[in-house]
């Protein structure tokens, strides 16, 4: 079953939906946005099907769907508890503390962040709001400085992006504090299918411009990146399957790998694959379509899809509105088009709404690929015009 919400539902997604007739709840967000040609059902027939299901098998493509969930099954129902033991940020190191035993963390209620003093933590570390999205309020802490600046601010910034999404999606009312996790960070979307094993659906390296770049600008995806950590990857979300029963569920899984190869979760977000667009880059780059593998439960061929692909890099890159614009102004697409010399899609966002103004889907080729760097670099503002 599928559960389309706020704030994006992408042309891929929607064209399987209509395409495979798979179960779609008929709330307000998905009888607007997605075409009358789909299978809608009702609320009620919604919670009669994921009973049938012993409540797995659902995917959304928005975290927004949580409040449905424990709106209908209520907030003590295994499926609630089970998407809260991920999106609860301290309940997922708790959760995991046997596997990662070096991973240490603290909650912060935000009135206590004026006077938590970077001495009391007594090393770097990240803080970020215990139940969180898009890297909103996420920041790297490496020095007393750099605390102050932070903790001026950070309490503000999530709660201007909180006040575009509900309560179970981001809030700004706890943080938590936790170990910086060093190595190489990449995203991962996968599911666990019927025997509990994850089939892995999406390996996305996530590039920064600095060690102090927490934010969601650029990821990159290539045959070598797949071929390398495919397999170490799906060891690490069996480790993470054992600890509970998961059959069904669709992830996000966010991870770094250190030098010695060891991996360890940043954070594993429930019910969904990369948000908003962002997971059809596998569409884009090999032909995969996620949607359709989790409602099949079937596992990819990764040698069929990546043979012929060895030399190119698929780029996914978010284009961030840093402050709201003026009712006289717009961001320029034509001109943002430009930079890329083999631009796959643009998927426009409403700026007006969301700190967003688009996800580009480019390819890169060795001879190109100064363009991932210009996308890290770039000042979004520069393409911001007078509408006159």
């Amino acid at each position: 079953m599928f559960i389309i919400d706020e704030p994006y539902i992408s042309d891929v997604a929607e064209k399987f939906l209509v395409e495979s007739q798979m179960p779609l709840l008929a709330n307000d967000f998905a009888s607007q946005s997605v075409s009358s040609a789909a299978n809608f059902i009702s609320s009620a027939e919604a919670a009669l099907h994921l009973e049938k299901e012993n409540f797995r098998w659902v995917y959304s493509n928005s975290e927004n769907a949580i409040s449905w969930i424990t709106e209908t099954f209520g907030a003590d129902s295994d499926l609630a508890k089970k998407i809260d033991v991920f999106k609860d940020k301290a309940k997922f190191r708790k959760s995991t503390a046997s596997l990662f035993p070096d991973i240490t963390f603290r909650k912060v209620p935000a009135t206590e962040i004026a006077t938590l003093t970077f001495e009391s933590i007594g090393r770097p570390f990240i803080i970020k709001p215990n139940v969180g999205f898009i890297s909103a309020g996420v920041h790297r802490v490496d020095t007393p400085a750099e605390w102050e600046a932070v903790q001026a601010k950070i309490c503000q910034e999530t709660e201007a992006t909180a006040c575009a999404f509900p309560g179970e999606v981001i809030n700004s009312d706890t943080f938590v504090v936790e170990s910086i996790i060093e190595g190489e960070e990449y995203a991962v979307d996968a599911y666990f299918d019927e025997d509990n094993k994850p089939v892995v659906l999406n390996i996305l390296y996530h590039r920064f411009s600095s060690e102090q770049d927490m934010s969601d600008r650029l990821y990159v995806t290539s045959a070598k990146i797949i071929e390398e950590r495919l397999e170490p990857i799906e060891e690490f979300l069996t480790d993470i399957a054992a600890l509970g029963d998961y059959k069904g569920l669709p992830v996000h899984a966010e991870i770094r790998i250190d030098k010695e190869g060891r991996i360890r979760p940043i954070e594993i977000n429930p019910l969904r694959f990369a948000g908003w667009c962002s997971t059809d880059i596998a569409y884009y780059g090999y032909g995969l379509n996620v949607y359709e593998h989790f409602a099949n439960r079937t596992r990819p061929d990764w040698a069929t899809l990546l043979k012929g692909k060895e030399s190119a890099t698929y780029a996914m890159g978010v284009v961030e509105r840093a402050s709201t614009l003026s009712d006289e102004q717009v961001f320029d697409y034509g001109a943002f088009e430009k930079l890329f010399s083999s631009l796959i899609t643009l998927r426009k966002m409403n700026y007006r709404t969301f700190p967003l103004y688009a996800f580009a889907f480019f390819e890169v080729s060795p001879e190109t690929e100064e363009e991932l760097d210009l996308i890290l670099s770039m000042d979004p503002s520069r393409f911001v015009r007078d509408a006159n």
